[in-house]
């Protein structure tokens, strides 16, 4: 069984880790970086896009928009919802899941790969609003 029944449940999800995680040190790292990371889901289908380059209206360090593509992405990284909600939780080896081909990636993935010591508090806060909503 899928963890995600729609889209729009995941994107409920991601969409409060967003709001809680947009001024720290993680979002910071991005805007440093100067990225626009792209995920693209299947089953449910649906487009994660974090973007560290373009201003934010509240002067957070970076905003997460759902179902389009623009800015475009510096790196893009595409896999079932399932693998998504693995690497959101912590448990995904993202070397090794692009490895065997259950991550595809495209565009500057070096530069998205430093990263990803940075991401343990996001990775918490994910599973925090998990928990919250009573999904775990």
């Amino acid at each position: 069984m899928p963890t995600y029944q729609s889209a729009e449940e995941f994107i409920d999800v991601l969409t409060e880790v967003s709001e809680r995680v947009k001024r720290s040190d993680v979002a910071k790292s991005l805007r440093d970086a100067n990225l626009v990371v792209t995920f693209v889901y299947h089953h449910p289908d649906f487009v994660v896009l974090m973007d560290g380059r373009t201003p934010t209206e509240d002067d957070s360090y970076m905003s997460m928009t759902f179902h389009q593509d623009t800015p475009a992405a510096d790196v893009s990284f595409e896999s079932s919802a399932d693998v998504g909600h693995q690497f959101w939780s912590g448990h995904l080896d993202v070397p090794n899941a692009l490895a065997r081909g259950q991550v595809k990636a495209k565009g500057a993935i070096t530069k998205a790969l430093k990263l990803i010591p940075l991401l343990p508090p996001l990775y918490e806060t994910y599973n925090q609003v998990r928990h919250s909503k009573g999904l775990d």
